[in-house]
């Protein structure tokens, strides 16, 4: 009876489960399937930790993989500089004009340490420009109507609230992980719990947010970037309704986004509207110059 009801619960939830874990192709590393004389559009997402916040050479090396991803369109999490040190605004700007010539910038936090926001850089014309409108202090969503071979999309670029976990509660749970020590256990909810409540209500308001928008047009929408949740939260499958994940329609098992000890979350995303073909999905787990990884799809538009 007990086997019964687990097969029974993992049918229900297998549109949900599906997104996790997927079983499209044997268990391995996601591998691009985009055929060279398809008419294709590549599209990188990365939250780039600021760049030099990570490593003192982070953004010469991102900058070298972005290059040679040879992406159409770039979305960028965590984009920004600091004034007092690393690569200067000036040189950062200087790099991506270089290689795109349109381009939708919008700094969240402005102060006397530096910039921080999202950018989205692409080769295809922009005509418009908008900020999605929701509470928060550090977080932002962006989106951006592009203009591809005569058709419009709408590009939702998304940095969602974090559960602003410091290095010490982050090491204190890894150690937790490794010891399973009872009281700590305990101390460490009192301690974190209240602050994984907030984040989790933050996201559920932006995640509406981001859903109004992608409701309210016409064109067909990806929406992408760093949601800070999983796939079996409130957060994911409230953006991703009517949409299809990406990793979902073209990835291989199970894939992870985040640069942990621990390689289970996939937090970073690209969904697309049902018009908009799927050909291939990646992690690139190799670039590590930041505390994610970059999410790199290809896609295709269907045409009418």
């Amino acid at each position: 009876m007990g086997a019964i009801v687990v097969i029974a619960v993992m049918a229900l939830t297998f549109g949900q489960w599906r997104n996790v874990i997927t079983l499209n192709k044997p268990f391995g590393r996601q591998q691009s399937t985009v055929n060279s004389q398809q008419s294709t559009v590549k599209i990188l997402t990365f939250n780039t930790h600021i760049f030099n916040n990570h490593r003192d050479d982070s953004f010469e090396k991102i900058a070298e993989f972005i290059k040679e991803s040879d992406a159409d369109i770039v979305c960028l999490q965590e984009f920004g500089h600091y004034h007092r040190y690393g690569t200067s605004k000036k040189d950062i700007l200087k790099f991506f004009d270089s290689i795109y010539p349109y381009r939708h910038i919008w700094f969240k936090n402005q102060n006397k340490w530096g910039e921080n926001g999202l950018a989205t850089f692409s080769r295809y014309p922009i005509v418009k420009k908008k900020k999605i409108e929701y509470k928060s202090a550090d977080n932002i969503s962006i989106y951006s109507d592009i203009v591809i071979d005569g058709d419009t999309i709408r590009l939702i670029n998304n940095h969602l609230e974090s559960n602003k976990l410091n290095k010490e509660d982050r090491k204190f749970a890894e150690k937790l992980i490794d010891e399973s020590k009872k009281q700590e256990i305990l101390d460490a909810g009192l301690k974190i719990g209240s602050r994984l409540v907030t984040g989790a209500k933050n996201r559920m308001q932006q995640a509406s947010a981001v859903r109004q928008t992608i409701e309210e047009t016409n064109y067909p929408t990806i929406a992408l970037g760093d949601f800070n949740d999983v796939p079996l939260s409130y957060t994911y499958n409230c953006i991703v309704r009517g949409l299809n994940d990406t990793f979902s329609e073209k990835a291989e098992g199970f894939a992870y986004t985040y640069n942990t000890k621990y390689k289970l979350l996939r937090i970073d995303n690209i969904l697309v509207s049902p018009a908009v073909e799927v050909v291939s999905y990646e992690v690139d787990n190799k670039v590590d110059y930041s505390d994610h990884y970059p999410v790199i799809s290809r896609v295709k538009l269907n045409k009418k």
